[in-house]
């Protein structure tokens, strides 16, 4: 399960953090500021400084998370298995639940790897110790923007909840262009997404569609997400879920169009499912 134990980083074999037997699931964190890490060596190192800001820094017994996912995605031992934590919070958050920080900061997107090394260790967890498969952020313990809207968003929409080796929405070969944006990207497929949201009902009364993804952007996103019956909080980024539900309230609005247009009496009614194929023509 653990790509990098403890001894690779020069620490004891185990942590000196007291005991516990976190069953309740795996709780995901961030850095905080982006970190800028490009490889292997980057993410020792951060992991290292990591532990001697939380040990020597915080007075902590150890670093305070259970495991880390490099942008590689290794799968990093911090106080691992059968430890209190010092992640979440709370004092039932840090003794029933592990936690996993990403090696990466607010602005900067998982790696596929990243996410798969959530999902294997979330698997191992509850194959190898009687873990359970939830996964939360650690907003969802105390008032923090940890893990960042975007991480937050995989999250909410299960994503780290799939089987290791399973499709993730930040694959960017052979797909729609508009999977995978976040808040803070620009370009022609932002605008893509701008026009699609306007024509399925949105609103983008200041800017329109200005190829800029901000907070007006993410507004229009989750409303149509809502109108989808989407439970999502933000749409700060089109993940997986999201892109499905933009689709299905696109095919929504093509079939009332239809149904529109046919002349009275036909007995034109709208379909129970749609397709749509086709791709997003970003020259036009």
């Amino acid at each position: 399960m653990i790509d990098y134990p403890r001894t690779y980083f020069g620490w004891s074999a185990s942590s000196p953090a007291d005991y516990a037997d976190p069953e309740s699931g795996l709780v995901v964190h961030y850095n905080g500021p982006a970190t800028g890490l490009t490889g292997h060596g980057d993410c020792v190192a951060y992991w290292k400084a990591t532990r001697d800001g939380h040990v020597s820094g915080n007075g902590w017994a150890d670093i305070g998370y259970s495991f880390g996912i490099s942008t590689e995605g290794g799968i990093f031992e911090g106080r691992g298995l059968n430890r209190y934590q010092a992640a979440q919070g709370t004092t039932s958050g840090n003794r029933n639940w592990y936690s996993v920080s990403l090696m990466i900061g607010e602005g900067e997107r998982p790696t596929d790897a990243q996410i798969d090394g959530v999902r294997r260790l979330r698997a191992r967890l509850m194959s190898e110790h009687g873990v359970s498969g939830r996964v939360l952020g650690h907003r969802d313990f105390s008032s923090t923007s940890c893990p960042g809207s975007l991480l937050y968003d995989l999250v909410e929409d299960g994503t780290f909840e799939q089987p290791p080796g399973s499709p993730t929405p930040t694959t960017t070969e052979g797909h729609d262009p508009m999977l995978g944006l976040t808040k803070g990207d620009s370009g022609r497929p932002v605008t893509a997404l701008q026009q699609v949201l306007l024509y399925c009902g949105a609103s983008l009364p200041q800017y329109g569609a200005d190829g800029g993804y901000g907070q007006e952007t993410a507004d229009a996103v989750l409303w149509v997400r809502q109108q989808m019956g989407s439970s999502a909080t933000n749409g700060d980024t089109v993940t997986s879920y999201a892109y499905a539900q933009i689709l299905k309230a696109l095919a929504r609005k093509q079939a009332e169009e239809i149904l529109a247009d046919a002349p009275s009496g036909s007995g034109t009614s709208l379909p129970a499912t749609a397709t749509i194929t086709g791709t997003v023509n970003l020259e036009a």
